[in-house]
């Protein structure tokens, strides 16, 4: 056939064209239909390969890659739909890796790609896959095909007879001791002819009477029972520990060869001694019934095995055993087996493109809603699942419309079981124990030694999910101790805006400061104001959430926006205690796949101590106090004043304190009296108030004193007339030359003294 000479029966244009293009590579020599039938279209390539001098006289490379290789591609009639077959001559050398499983007397196929053959042509054409097989037989003409870079590939098995599920890490850690071989205990079922086995890794002592628990029953779809594992490496750890730098495909079919392959591995008299125990033990303790005997031969490579992070190749096998006879007899048949991992944080920690030895952090998660049940379950996929769930209330009909959870039986219409105890059990099943409490997280934390009761021995972070105020305040006043993170993470606004804050170092500022400063920061945007305060947030107290059903919501909407929430707890998580404490928010755009997001740093709040032990306790932004320090400056030698914005919270008996209210131009000031003016304050205080929606309120003044002194008759008498004009406690906020000074007035207060 001459290049490019692809005229053969009734050729489809596309194949026609794949042809042309495979053609032009310049290792091809010629290109052409062989045959073509109403299905399949089959053309031959030869290609020339890159052959050292001394091997191009021969014609062959030492690794059995001629000069010159025919590749046999077949298309489908359906291409580029479908994908083309690749095929080399059925006696090409099959020791090579990266070759796919197939029978030994059919033509090898090369695996030319790590992923899909299909998109290589769509988005580099027939060209492209030229280029992998040219790469490929260049690699394997000089035994090139396992590359340092990409990690060594495991032994390929033509044939997979059953499956072992094992703990890929503990079992590897078995290498690196000088044992030489272990028993492990296993639990498998066999059905439809296959052995699924999974591997528990503890030691297991096969005494004498051990043997007698082994065994079977027979269940709807087949059998399952208990089985046995041999584990066998080279006994040299450390620079003494063999490695095997020969690729070999698995040949194994008997019990002979599978001692053979377990000598060139450098462990066969530890595996024969360990066959031999269990056959003497049968023979002394006849079981009745057959047992599944794993073989799992420990081999160390070169460099990491593809996938694993470890230079560790696990290799299984399964050996039926019937009779002792059978583990005497080099005619045993041997099974094969292909191994899969099981369900652990490493694997899950692997496939989230984490460290898999990275230190796990317990925490507690309060509330399994619909955002805490996601960002609980983002968690637990990346292997970092909460010890700790806390949330009292049940799932209910409409839950199911946004929770990470499904209902598992129709009973659930009629009985709905807690959403703490639901939620831990998907948790429990991704490998991670997770312990629920069903019990109300306010009663828990105002309890005797409730922060103990929210984070036991060993949990160093509490996370907030409930989007309530009521929970928020709580959690502060349950206190706070060394190596304890506080995080609160929710929606608002009908879910437009999501809010994540993490407390600074020794709980400062703690998680109520930081929803005040979010407060002040929405509040000055007015269409962030108008989503967090307005209309679709007045059914529920501010800062609440979508925590109830009063907010209606597409699930996938939601689910945006606490994949973003999440992504924010793994990032606060890995932060750990800082000085400063953090805001994040993420705002929904126009379209519900569009988010923007902003981070804030806040630092510690000043915390001042009342004018008695029993008066509220006051915390300041250290912004306002830069306020107040400008202020005084611009008016030295007289007193001045202004009008304090935070709000009270009654729960914690606190003041707090996020801006201030500059005093109006009707103020007057002298060196012994500040008389805070009128002009306008009202309709600035109602401003404030009506665009964060009631959260940022006036709460009272403050002025300085030019002396050292605390609150004066004065003073005493103006707090009284305010504490007469509102329901809640007034604050008298004094700066002086040594610090601040407080007074705080309440409206029975007032009463009494009015009297």
């Amino acid at each position: 056939m001459a290049k490019g000479d692809t005229t053969s029966g009734e050729v489809p244009i596309a194949i026609a064209r794949a042809l042309r293009q495979a053609a032009r590579h310049p290792a091809v020599r010629n290109c052409g239909v062989v045959s073509v039938d109403d299905y399949t279209i089959v053309a031959h390539i030869d290609m020339a390969t890159d052959l050292a001098a001394r091997w191009k006289e021969a014609g062959v490379s030492p690794f059995g890659v001629r000069n010159l290789e025919t590749l046999t591609v077949t298309f489908g009639s359906t291409y580029p739909a479908s994908v083309p077959t690749v095929e080399l001559r059925n006696d090409f050398d099959r020791s090579h890796p990266h070759i796919n499983p197939g029978p030994a007397d059919g033509p090898v196929v090369p695996c030319l790609v790590n992923g899909s053959v299909r998109e290589l042509i769509q988005s580099r054409g027939m060209f492209g896959l030229m280029e992998q097989c040219a790469d490929w037989l260049d690699k394997a003409a000089m035994l090139a095909l396992n590359d340092p870079a990409h990690g060594w590939e495991p032994v390929r098995r033509d044939r997979i007879d059953d499956l072992v599920s094992i703990d890929p890490s503990e079992l590897r850690a078995m290498a690196d001791t000088s044992v030489g071989a272990r028993y492990a205990r296993t639990r498998f079922v066999l059905s439809n002819g296959v052995y699924r086995t999974k591997v528990f890794p503890e030691q297991f002592d096969l005494r004498f009477d051990n043997i007698k628990t082994f065994g079977s029953v027979d269940f709807e779809h087949g059998v399952c029972g208990d089985g046995l594992a041999v584990v066998a490496w080279h006994r040299g750890s450390g620079r003494s520990a063999k490695t095997f730098e020969e690729y070999r495909p698995e040949t194994v079919s008997n019990l002979g060869e599978l001692l053979d392959r377990s000598g060139e591995y450098r462990c066969r008299a530890e595996l024969a001694a360990k066959l031999k125990w269990i056959a003497n033990r049968l023979t002394e303790h006849p079981v009745g019934s057959v047992i599944p005997v794993t073989v799992l031969l420990l081999v160390r490579r070169p460099y990491d095995v593809v996938g694993t992070g470890s230079p560790i190749e696990i290799c299984p096998y399964l050996i039926a055993v019937s009779a002792p006879s059978d583990l005497k007899d080099p005619e045993t048949r041997v099974r094969l087996a292909a191994v899969r991992d099981q369900v652990d944080v490493p694997v899950l920690r692997r496939a989230s493109g984490m460290d898999p030895d990275a230190t796990t952090l317990g925490w507690t998660l309060i509330g399994c809603g619909s955002v805490g049940s996601k960002v609980a379950l983002h968690a637990a996929r990346s292997g970092n699942a909460p010890s700790l769930l806390i949330v009292r209330e049940a799932l209910e009909p409409h839950n199911y419309a946004r929770h990470a959870l499904l209902p598992e039986f129709e009973v659930e219409a009629l009985f709905f079981p807690g959403k703490a105890t639901a939620l831990a059990k998907a948790v429990n099943g991704l490998a991670q124990h997770t312990h629920a409490i069903d019990a109300d997280v306010v009663a828990l934390a105002h309890g005797d030694g409730g922060l103990d009761r929210l984070a036991p021995d060993g949990l160093t972070m509490i996370v907030d999910a409930t989007a309530s105020p009521v929970v928020r305040e709580a959690l502060v006043a349950a206190g706070s101790r060394d190596g304890i993170l506080g995080i609160e993470i929710c929606l608002m606004g009908g879910g437009e805006v999501a809010y994540a804050s993490c407390e600074g170092a020794r709980a400062n500022p703690n998680r109520s400061d930081l929803a005040l400063e979010a407060y002040r920061i929405f509040a000055q945007d007015d269409d962030v104001a108008q989503t967090v305060f307005g209309s679709r947030a007045q059914e529920v107290a501010i800062g609440q959430g979508c925590s109830s059903a009063t907010f209606a919501m597409p699930d996938h909407k939601l689910s945006a926006m606490s994949a973003g929430l999440a992504g924010c707890l793994h990032d606060l998580m890995a932060r750990g205690a800082a000085e400063c404490g953090e805001l994040r928010f993420g705002i929904s755009g126009s379209s519900d796949s569009s988010q923007r997001w902003e981070r804030h740093e806040v630092p510690a709040f000043i915390v001042i101590a009342g004018e008695r032990p029993d008066m509220p306790g006051i915390r300041m932004h250290p912004r306002v106090h830069q306020q107040i320090e400008k202020d005084i400056a611009s008016w030295p030698g007289v007193e001045t004043g202004g009008v304090l914005i935070g709000r009270f919270s009654e729960m914690n008996d606190m003041f707090q304190i996020v801006d201030v209210i500059p005093a109006p131009e009707d103020s007057t000031r002298s060196s012994s009296e500040f008389v805070l003016g009128t002009q306008g304050v009202t309709r600035s205080i109602e401003r404030l108030a009506h665009r964060s929606g009631g959260a940022l309120q006036a709460i009272g003044t403050w002025h300085n004193h030019l002396d050292p002194v605390g609150p004066s008759t004065t003073d005493r008498r103006s707090a009284v007339w305010l504490a007469e004009r509102q329901c809640g406690p007034v604050l008298m906020l004094i700066s002086t030359p040594e610090g601040y000074r407080s007074l705080v007035v309440e409206q029975a207060d007032a009463t009494t003294k009015a009297e």
